[in-house]
Parts: structure tokens; sequence; C-alpha cells
């Protein structure tokens, strides 16, 4: 695990934990290999490493701010999850894109950037807007705005 995930993941938990946000346990590397297999990405380590630690937020949970953290079974491409965003017109590559959590029942999601290489960024992306909004440049950095900038999210 790298220095910058464990402390994210950590901080993650106990966040959650503190504010009485039920999250499920982590998942096991054959669980990740699996998923790496059956979609032909590679996972980053930071996200990776919260997959390990947990596994996302149980069905109809979420935060204080409605926002829901999926399981890693739920994790889906955009053209399958979303297919009215996966437009070429509304971004590039859709089929790169994950979907991993949503804000107040959809009124919007974020994915992540996935490739069958390792990423020099794993951008991640505000999808249900009138146009696509990048507010990172990997999981950490999504985890630390979730914990610090919450406001951004939105």
């Amino acid at each position: 695990m790298s220095l910058l995930s464990i402390s994210n993941v950590q901080r993650l938990k106990n966040h959650w934990l503190s504010h009485d946000v039920k999250f499920n346990a982590g998942v096991s590397e054959a669980s990740l290999a699996a998923f790496e297999a059956e979609f032909n990405v590679l996972l980053p380590s930071d996200l990776r490493d919260y997959f390990l630690a947990m596994n996302g937020m149980p069905d109809e949970v979420t935060d204080d701010d409605l926002n829901r953290f999926w399981m890693l079974e739920e994790l889906t491409t955009l053209p399958t999850g979303a297919p009215d965003y996966a437009r070429e017109n509304y971004i590039d590559n859709p089929e790169s894109l994950f979907l991993f959590a949503d804000y107040s029942i959809w009124a919007h999601a974020y994915a992540i950037r996935l490739g069958s290489v390792s990423l020099q960024s794993h951008e991640v992306v505000i999808i249900g807007y009138k146009s696509p909004v990048t507010i990172a440049q990997s999981f950490s950095e999504f985890v630390d705005l979730y914990l610090t900038d919450n406001d951004r999210l939105h």
C-alpha cells in the first residue's frame, strides 16, 4: 500500500466511523483481480487500497451530505451505467470512465478513468451536469476533497 492511500483510506474510514456511516468490509485480492480481468483495466494503488480496506456503502446508505460510495460489484463503465452521458460530444473515451459514487440519489455521479495500462492520471469527473467537470487527478485527491472541501464535489 502506498503511504498516501493508507492515510486517505484511514482518514475516510475514521470520518465514516465518527459520523455513523455504515460501510462494507473490504474485498479480497481475488475480487480485485476478477474485476480487472472482466473490464481489462488496472486499478490504481489508491483505489485498490480503498477496496481492500472497505467496499463502499451498503445499498441505500449515504453520508450526511447524501454521497454514496459504491461497492466494487456496482462499478460500471459510463456507457453501461449512464448511456445518456456516454456520447462522444459529452466526453472523450467514455468507455474508460467507471462510475464509483453518486450524490443525492444520482443528482450526479463520480467516475474515474481507468485503463489497461498504468495511467499518469486517473482523473475523477462529475457526470450529470451539462458538461463533465474534472475535480481530481486521482482517487486519493478525490477523497481528500471529500474530507476537506466537500462543497467542491457538488
